[in-house]
């Protein structure tokens, strides 16, 4: 192949990238994800909910979509947050008293502006159950009241109807994990062939 076939077929796999980039971008309802984010709350008689998304490759977790804030632009370690503690373990966390305890979710307070004093968070699972995919949390049961196991409960059968959702988030970030490295690749072909 010469120089010209190899800049045209590179031509065509950026194209060709970039329109898959599209359809994922289109596969996740994003619709579906913002109204769990507004029924969470007013269901469970709380303050805030956020749907999070965890990116191994990073090893952190970032917001989908979440009470008063945008997409990613909140994200949080994996080893040190509530949100990744349920995501390492696969299990449910009920935590009633967080303005006792120091942690991720006082460094999220000073970046939003919202102090959490209870919080619920379940796992959402990929398909085969085999990993976690992400979680949702709701945050500071109002009037004094603190979450319980039917707050659980509920929040578990939601984490189940967002689980292809997420899934496809899932996903979507790992197809962009890989096309960054394709881009990288490029690049490199691309210098190459010009010098």
């Amino acid at each position: 192949m010469d120089k010209a076939q190899a800049l045209k077929r590179i031509d065509e796999l950026k194209a060709r990238q970039q329109m898959i980039n599209k359809t994922w971008q289109k596969t996740v309802n994003r619709e579906l994800l913002d109204f769990f984010v507004d029924i969470l709350p007013r269901l469970l008689d709380a303050e805030r909910c956020g749907i999070f998304i965890h990116d191994p490759v990073k090893n952190d977790v970032w917001l989908h979509a979440g009470t008063g804030l945008q997409a990613q632009e909140l994200t949080v370690p994996v080893r040190t947050s509530l949100v990744g503690r349920v995501i390492s373990s696969g299990e449910a966390v009920i935590e009633n008293d967080l303005d006792n305890q120091i942690g991720a979710h006082d460094a999220v307070a000073i970046k939003t502006g919202f102090i959490t004093y209870t919080a619920i968070c379940v796992p959402i699972f990929g398909a085969s159950r085999q990993r976690v995919t992400g979680a949702v949390e709701v945050l500071n049961k109002k009037r004094g009241l603190h979450f319980d196991e039917q707050d659980k409960q509920l929040l578990e059968r939601v984490a189940r109807l967002i689980q292809i959702q997420v899934e496809n988030l899932f996903a979507r970030q790992e197809l962009i994990n890989i096309s960054e490295e394709i881009n990288k690749q490029i690049a490199m072909l691309e210098k190459r062939l010009a010098g």
